[in-house]
């Protein structure tokens, strides 16, 4: 198996199985524009073809506090909000995980944030956050695979494919 689960309850490794499965058939059958060097990242990731990923649970971890996953290299810590049923009576997962994933592919921030909007807007996505915004000035607006245009908030790729459009920012979100 391509993917270590280490530390998740038999309810939520079930809920994992379905999350990766919901990833892997938008990988197959894109919702939208995705680089083709990322698609095959994320694509080995999955399917075991590149190094073994581990995904632990992070239970009480001081880094879920405020966290619903986290990346070091091949290793993912999903927090418990990461599953939590939200105010769409829908979990984060798959989302989250995706998110995570693009990370592992040597995603940054911006890269992680747009194609989890893009791809999984009915699957758990949120839009940024402040610290996101953040995130994407200290990284001059633009990720591995695509870029920010920070006035019209438009998500290009760097063949200038239009990706995603991020909601205005409220005051409480913003930070340029």
């Amino acid at each position: 198996m391509a993917i270590q689960l280490r530390g998740f309850s038999r309810k939520d490794e079930k809920a994992l199985d379905r999350s990766l499965s919901l990833i892997r058939q938008r990988l197959r059958d894109r919702p939208g524009p995705m680089p083709h060097d990322l698609r095959i990242a994320l694509d080995e990731i999955v399917s075991g073809k590149r190094p073994q990923v581990t995904l632990a649970f992070g239970g009480e971890a001081p880094a879920c506090r405020d966290l619903a996953g986290r990346t070091a290299g091949y290793r993912v810590v999903l927090c418990p909000r990461a599953f939590a049923v939200g105010k769409a009576k829908r979990t984060r997962l798959t989302a989250v995980l995706f998110h995570e994933l693009i990370h592992v592919a040597r995603g940054k921030e911006l890269d992680a944030e747009t194609f989890e909007n893009a791809w999984f807007a009915d699957a758990g996505a949120r839009e940024p956050t402040r610290a996101d915004w953040a995130a994407f000035a200290e990284e001059g607006y633009r990720g591995w695979w695509v870029q920010l245009d920070r006035r019209s908030r438009r998500v290009t790729d760097y063949s200038d494919r239009f990706i995603i459009t991020f909601p205005k920012p409220t005051e409480a979100r913003l930070i340029w």
